[in-house]
């Protein structure tokens, strides 16, 4: 039996050289390919369009969601991206990488997870959050960084796969 990688969908703000999400989601991409069950499919909302994301949403087994935290949420253009699909987002997992301030982001993928619930998408549990300084040179200062990912890729590589085959065998009810 042939296994068919799983299509992952990294969704960023940008991939601006310089900025610190450009090393996160570089960083994260680097993880994913490592992880042979996905083909890593890089959305950059600042140059992808719109009336295009649907598509690759639909096409994908799976979604990480990169994005920064702002006055305690995530940025209002990934929002309008997310509200940009819409019925795509069914029966699909989504996992977040966040990062900035305090909390590290944290506080932008529990919003997420509210507006994702309503999309009827699976937020996976885990999550990855980042503040400046645990990022040197584009790698994460902490050793067990790449351990953490590699538990979340798998996590959201048996959803994918679960839901996959799930929408294969029976539409998602509207």
């Amino acid at each position: 039996m042939t296994v068919h990688p799983l299509r992952l969908v990294v969704l960023t703000r940008t991939l601006e050289p310089g900025r610190f999400g450009t090393a996160v989601t570089r960083w994260f991409a680097r993880q994913a390919e490592r992880a042979d069950e996905f083909k890593l499919d890089l959305v950059d909302l600042s140059v992808a369009p719109l009336d295009g994301l649907a598509v690759r949403i639909a096409d994908a087994d799976a979604v990480m969601i990169v994005t920064a935290e702002y006055n305690h949420a995530y940025p209002g253009d990934v929002k309008t991206a997310i509200d940009a699909v819409r019925r795509p987002w069914y029966a699909k997992p989504v996992g977040f990488v966040v990062y900035g301030g305090r909390s590290g982001g944290l506080r932008a993928a529990e919003q997420l997870r509210l507006v994702f619930g309503e999309l009827h998408a699976v937020t996976i549990r885990d999550s990855l959050g980042f503040r400046e300084e645990d990022f040197v040179d584009g790698e994460p200062v902490d050793p067990t960084t790449s351990t953490a990912a590699a538990a979340l890729l798998r996590q959201l590589a048996w959803w994918a796969r679960s839901l996959r085959d799930a929408r294969a065998a029976t539409p998602y009810p509207e």
